[in-house]
């Protein structure tokens, strides 16, 4: 029942992205690495916790992504797990594939709601307000107190 809640959520999410556009941009200027685009738009928000860059096999035990597929990941946390805190940027090789990296996005943001909804009740404003932007094969997902500057944030690297 959960993994079709998930399933729902994720379509009707990828729907009214595709619907709204608003959340999507297609620039095909600079390329820049996902740690670059991570630090520059972390470096410009407020954490409560330290963040710590994951290395890529506990990233692949919290995202179910086809490694094949992408090009390039970075994704930091809170390094002591008492907040939600994150910032991870996906770069896929073929822009197609920017689906899948959302269906995983809304994945870990319904799997973050479990962990923290009775462990941390606080952090739930950071899970349900996740912003989540794409830019050509990049996605990028933030979790955190404020993420009203994220998308500016985030197109500016582009």
């Amino acid at each position: 029942m959960k993994k079709l809640f998930v399933i729902a959520l994720a379509i009707i999410t990828c729907l009214s992205l595709a619907a709204c556009g608003g959340k999507s941009s297609d620039q095909s200027g600079k390329q820049p690495a996902t740690a670059d685009v991570v630090e520059a738009v972390a470096s410009q928000l407020t954490f409560k916790d330290e963040l710590m860059t994951l290395e890529d096999k506990m990233v692949a035990n919290i995202y179910n992504l086809d490694e094949e597929k992408l090009a390039e990941k970075t994704v930091r946390t809170s390094a002591t797990r008492a907040t939600a805190e994150e910032v991870s940027v996906f770069k896929v090789k073929d822009a197609a594939d920017v689906g899948m990296v959302q269906d995983a996005i809304n994945e870990r943001i319904e799997d973050q709601k479990i962990a923290y909804e009775n462990y941390v009740p606080a952090e739930m404003a950071k899970i349900n307000n996740a912003a989540v932007y794409t830019n050509g094969s990049y996605v990028i997902l933030v979790m955190a107190d404020d993420t009203s500057k994220v998308e500016e944030l985030f197109q500016a690297q582009f």
